[in-house]
């Protein structure tokens, strides 16, 4: 089981989280949820970069143009922190405590604090002994096979883009058994109506200055676009399969219902198609869409793509409630749990919405019935949907507090999420509510007892 550790990085003084397939965070603004995701997603996409440095060994014996005799932890550190400082700012604006740790597997970890000393302080990052043991092997695998490929320089075109693409499948499969992961990692962030807008603007996908979360998003969505040139319906015309776990029928038809309309991407330009009853449609510019149809649009699509592709990720998800109606924040939470459990798939959410919270709870509930009455399967699936359970053993949930330890929402006596732990704000809310009612209620006995008198 995969565990993240945190010390002294933002807001977060002190975590200690496992992570399993289903993860929830929430807590007020600026408590820590996104920092605590950003982090899972900086140790994360490593996986990735060690898989594209052995890579770059096969193809031109360098890194990035580098020489690699010094090995992949020097080789790396550059890269390495540069998303660091994207994702969390550069170490002299950081606490000198800081310290983070990522557990991929049984003695396979990486580690960050920093050090120095002098009011210089840098980035350093380190490898348990193990990792470092298995990498290096597959470094000098990766070396060899780059010799071996010199020596077949007449082969065909064809014969070496084959080889070359094997051979990444290999490494890729490698460095997966080696961290125990076979899942891609994806990041959804909050602010996506805004990114949605800005998407098709090219230059911003080259800009240096923005993070790289937004970075990547954009760039996800513009390679995938185009597959909807003909609607969300025929997609999964683009990626045949005849061996899908899903009916992609009945699946596009549930993004078409939360999205309350179509989506098209024709000539470079995206819409919104909208049928009344009597088979009218119009087609609505994106930038002229609701914030919520803006919002939901490419955290929907995105995960239709993947499990079109049948590709396996670990998805991090920010404020999926923004700027939707409760009721559509319960169907995208199922959507989410829908997605994860037919593509055999991970998910983070951060959210303050005690919809969200609820709607989670619900499902947990669901996993919770099937667990100890399979034979109540057809009643679930009636009341929730299919393939929309979230198994209790899977989840990790916490409430990020910034002044206090951190608390565990599962409930284990009653086996369900503490939902009132979010919603507390509204207790709160109708004590003040009855306070005033009461004064109301006074006022208009004393008008009342007025009036009265007045009579006699």
């Amino acid at each position: 089981m995969q565990r993240i550790e945190i010390q002294h990085l933002g807001p977060v003084q002190n975590l200690n989280m496992e992570i399993k397939d289903f993860n929830l965070l929430i807590g007020e603004q600026a408590t820590g949820k996104s920092t605590v995701a950003k982090a899972i997603y900086f140790f994360r996409i490593i996986k990735t970069t060690l898989t594209d440095y052995l890579c770059q060994i096969f193809d031109t014996a360098l890194y990035n143009g580098s020489d690699v005799s010094s090995g992949f932890k020097r080789v790396l550190k550059r890269e390495l922190k540069s998303n660091f400082i994207s994702l969390f700012g550069y170490s002299w604006d950081l606490d000198k405590r800081l310290y983070m740790k990522y557990e991929y597997a049984d003695d396979i970890w990486i580690d960050v604090k920093l050090s120095g000393n002098g009011g210089r302080q840098y980035i350093s990052v380190s490898y348990s002994l193990k990792l470092t043991q298995k990498i290096a092997k597959l470094e000098k695998e990766a070396l060899e096979l780059h010799k071996q490929k010199a020596d077949t320089a007449n082969v065909s075109l064809a014969y070496a883009s084959k080889e070359r693409l094997r051979n990444y499948d290999n490494f890729k499969n490698s460095v997966n058994q080696i961290f125990d992961d076979d899942r891609e990692t994806y990041y959804i962030p909050a602010g996506r109506s805004m990114l949605t807008l800005l998407v098709n603007n090219r230059s911003l996908l080259e800009n240096e200055n923005l993070d790289l979360i937004t970075r990547q998003f954009m760039q996800v969505i513009d390679n995938i676009h185009r597959v909807f040139e003909d609607g969300i319906r025929n997609v999964h015309k683009r990626y045949p399969d005849g061996e899908r776990k899903f009916d992609v029928t009945r699946t596009a038809e549930m993004l078409i219902t939360d999205l309350k309309g179509d989506y098209l991407y024709q000539g470079g330009k995206e819409y919104i198609i909208i049928e009344d009853e009597d088979n009218h449609s119009e087609r609505i510019p994106i930038n002229f869409a609701s914030s919520g149809q803006q919002e939901v649009l490419w955290l929907l699509n995105q995960l239709y793509i993947l499990m079109l592709k049948k590709e396996k990720a670990f998805v991090i998800i920010e404020e999926p409630e923004a700027h939707l109606y409760p009721k559509l924040q319960n169907e995208v939470v199922k959507f989410i749990s829908y997605f994860a459990n037919i593509n055999s798939s991970s998910i983070l959410i951060t959210t303050h919405s005690p919809y969200i919270l609820t709607s989670i709870n619900s499902l947990y509930c669901a996993g919770k019935v099937l667990d100890k009455n399979p034979k109540y399967a057809r009643k679930v699936y009636d009341i929730i949907g299919s393939n929309c359970a979230i198994t209790p053993q899977n989840v990790t949930a916490l409430k990020i507090n910034k002044e206090t330890e951190n608390s565990n929402l599962i409930n284990k006596e009653l086996q369900e999420l503490n939902t009132e732990m979010i919603d507390e704000i509204s207790d709160s809310v109708n004590e003040e509510y009855m306070e005033l009612y009461y004064l109301l209620l006074s006022e208009n006995d004393g008008l009342q007892g007025e009036t009265d008198g007045e009579k006699r």
